[in-house]
């Protein structure tokens, strides 16, 4: 048997610095969420805002004459299509090295 008492309150003290530590830390989960949603809600938005516009500025260009041949000649996408995605290209295959027979 220990012949060292242990303080009650010292003991009470520790166990709520550490459900404190645990409860912070879930408490800034819930703060790193809710920021991440309302910056893809931000996001999100601004894509619908610009979709808006292409849609609106796509149509101007219509009625100013342009056919949309010729505005996806001159690089424009209509609207709803989707930017062409670059190709990833594949690393070359590493030269083998020779074996050398003895």
């Amino acid at each position: 048997m220990s012949d060292i008492q242990l303080d009650p309150q010292e003991a009470a003290r520790k166990a709520r610095a550490i459900i404190e530590a645990e409860q912070n830390a879930r408490v800034r989960s819930v703060e790193e969420l809710v920021s991440a949603t309302n910056a893809f809600d931000a996001a999100e938005q601004a894509v619908k805002d610009a979709a808006a516009a292409h849609d609106k500025a796509w149509s101007a260009a219509l009625a100013a004459g342009w056919t949309e041949k010729n505005l996806r000649e001159i690089g424009a996408r209509a609207p709803g299509q989707s930017a062409p995605r670059s190709r990833k290209r594949r690393a070359a295959a590493a030269p083998q090295p020779e074996s050398i027979e003895g």
